[in-house]
This record gives structure tokens, sequence and C-alpha cells, in this order.
């Protein structure tokens, strides 16, 4: 009974030197992928079908986490600017995040971190009658932590 006790101090103390790896919060992902997809034109398509601009107001839910902040978020949205579009586009886009972490302040005791979105891709889609085309904007530009 005394190793195991050892055992989950030591480990506690070596995940307290060493520091946890940080995970990029659900707000965050919902909003700059909501920001990135009102102009991302190729995944927008991909997911109606016919050539939109974008999707102004998508819904973003995370359906799958992975290691290193990437992950699945499911879209649903109505498209901009769309003749002939449905009048919601449902699919799946691949994410993943990076960090960087800054130190501010009195001398360096608060940090600041910024998220950024690395990578883009749609991996499927759930609009009715629309086939999956894959479709990556892996330059997304968007740094609205």
């Amino acid at each position: 009974m005394m190793r195991k006790g050892l055992l989950a101090v030591t480990m506690l103390c070596t995940l307290s030197l060493f520091g946890c790896k940080k995970q990029v919060p659900t707000n965050i992902v919902q909003r700059s992928l909501k920001n990135a997809l009102r102009h991302a034109p190729l995944t927008a398509s991909g997911m109606c079908g016919a050539t939109v601009k974008g999707l102004p107001n998508a819904t973003i839910t995370i359906a799958k986490r992975g290691a290193n902040n990437t992950g699945v978020a499911h879209v649903v949205g109505a498209p901009w600017m769309a003749p002939g579009a449905p009048s919601k586009c449902e699919g799946d886009v691949e994410f993943a995040y990076s960090y960087n972490t800054k130190r501010t302040g009195y001398r360096g005791r608060n940090k600041t971190t910024t998220w950024y979105l690395d990578h883009l891709k749609l991996v499927a889609v759930q609009t009715p009658g629309v086939a999956f085309k894959a479709v990556d904007e892996s330059n997304v530009d968007d740094d609205d932590d």
C-alpha cells in the first residue's frame, strides 16, 4: 500500500515539474472555426455541393478530440451567396491547432496563450444529395484566439 501511495506522489510531482500539455478550449475551437468557415469557400462548397462563399452562421460541435490539439468538428450552417445551393449544409471538418504562451505583467507572472488554427480539412458530408469530395484548406489565416 505504501508503494502505491509513493508512486502516485512521484507521478504527481513529475507532472507538476514538467507541466501538462495544453488542450485547446472548446469555446476557442467553436469561435475560430466559425470565423474560418465564413471565408472558406472550398470547404463550404464541398459541404453544400454548389459554389458558395462561406457559412456565415455555422453551428460548430466538437465530435472527437485527438492528440496534440487535433480533432473533428460537426458543422451545420446556411450558405452565403449561393444560388442553387441547399438551405442547410452539414459536414465534418478535421482541425489542428498550435499555441504560443507568452509571459506578461510584472516579472512575467501572467501567462497569455494565443491559439492558431493550422489545419482545416473537410472529412465528411451529411447534406442530403451531396457526394463527398475531399477538400483541404490548410492555409487558414485566423488568429482570433
